[in-house]
């Protein structure tokens, strides 16, 4: 973890993704519709952060990750450590910034080669960026690695479909962590695993975070999961930003509505607590992102909505609380009150 106050390891600045989208029985010479998948995010990393990024599926969360490693292409700016703009650069360009930014995806078991064993799996980035390394480092670092996430390096000659989904993410970790990256994206790592792996594979990252020194962007849809490991948390709702600020700040004192919601809908290990508290509806599906509502484009679920919202983006705006800026994008932020809610709860029923 880190206290906020170092430089940082990744500034990312205006970052967008836009697909072009033709539906069938278009003409060619049809103007195709824009899909912004991810429309005008900023936000820093430093050295040793975890930054939680959360939302609803479909609200640009897989696609900002993978913008940041070039998988899919994007504009704005993410400017690494040295001053390099990463998003200009080229494929062959990024190939040198690979080892540093590593990527642990959702799917455990669909994300690894189900023709190589797992020393291969985990191998293949050694292969690839530390090429003056012989058959026997390589092999021994592959074992070193494997008992270090807690597989056995007797496994090393296994296939994937011979391990559990938990131990098939920590194959994942194992292959992220074998080049010893500065920054690992996880992309919702958990969300396939049952709710005891999930827990020992959010240890396992958390103690590799304290031990190397690395910093992480934690993808998830359950903010009792992001709560745990992150130091900041950023809310997105189709693809732009609706709250940034420290972990224990967004379950304390959410500023945003729709960051209410979320926190809302978190069981609350208390029965008393649990029965007391008010769901906040989330009315009606999340809108398309071909034609996002204008102005806040979470105005129309929102219980606070007002012709404002409608007429006028909000700024990412806010002060600071304790080492880190606390920015909401809401023209009347705070608490929802109990006579909203349940407004907002008979307009939905």
């Amino acid at each position: 973890m880190t206290n906020g106050t170092s430089a940082p390891l990744l500034d990312v600045r205006d970052l967008r993704v836009t697909f072009d989208i033709r539906r069938d029985g278009d003409m060619p010479w049809t103007p195709p519709r824009h899909l912004r998948a991810v429309n005008g995010v900023d936000f820093t990393i430093r050295p040793g952060e975890t930054l939680g990024i959360v939302g609803e599926s479909g609200c640009g969360k897989s696609t900002l990750a993978r913008a940041l490693i070039g998988l899919v292409p994007a504009t704005g700016k993410a400017i690494w450590q040295d001053g390099t703009d990463l998003l200009s650069l080229s494929a062959r360009q990024m190939l040198r910034y690979r080892s540093d930014i590593q990527m642990v995806f959702q799917d455990p078991l669909a994300s690894l080669n189900p023709r190589m064993t797992v020393g291969q799996i985990i191998a293949e980035p050694l292969t690839t960026h530390r090429k003056g390394l012989s058959r026997d480092e390589v092999k021994l670092r592959v074992k070193q690695m494997m008992d270090r996430v807690g597989l056995l390096p007797n496994q090393i000659n296994r296939y994937p479909h011979e391990f559990s989904g938990g131990q098939c993410q920590r194959i994942g970790i194992a292959r992220a962590l074998i080049v010893e990256p500065k920054l690992i994206i996880c992309d919702e790592p958990v969300s396939a695993l049952d709710v005891s792996i999930q827990a020992q594979v959010i240890n396992l990252l958390d103690d590799l975070q304290r031990d190397l020194g690395l910093a992480l962007v934690f993808i998830a849809h359950d903010l009792s999961v992001v709560k745990h490991i992150s130091d900041r948390v950023m809310v997105l709702y189709l693809g732009k930003v609706m709250e940034l600020e420290g972990a224990d700040e967004v379950y304390a004192n959410p500023q945003h509505p729709y960051t209410q919601a979320l926190l809302s809908a978190v069981p609350v290990p208390d029965p008393a607590r649990e029965r007391a508290k008010r769901i906040i509806p989330l009315v009606g599906d999340l809108p398309s992102p071909l034609a996002p509502p204008s102005g806040c484009v979470f105005r129309t679920r929102c219980p606070r909505a007002q012709p404002l919202c409608a007429a006028e983006v909000p700024a990412l705006t806010g002060g600071r609380h304790g080492a880190h800026a606390h920015r909401f994008a809401c023209h009347f932020p705070g608490p929802l009150t109990a006579t909203e809610i349940d407004a907002h709860r008979e307009a939905a029923a």
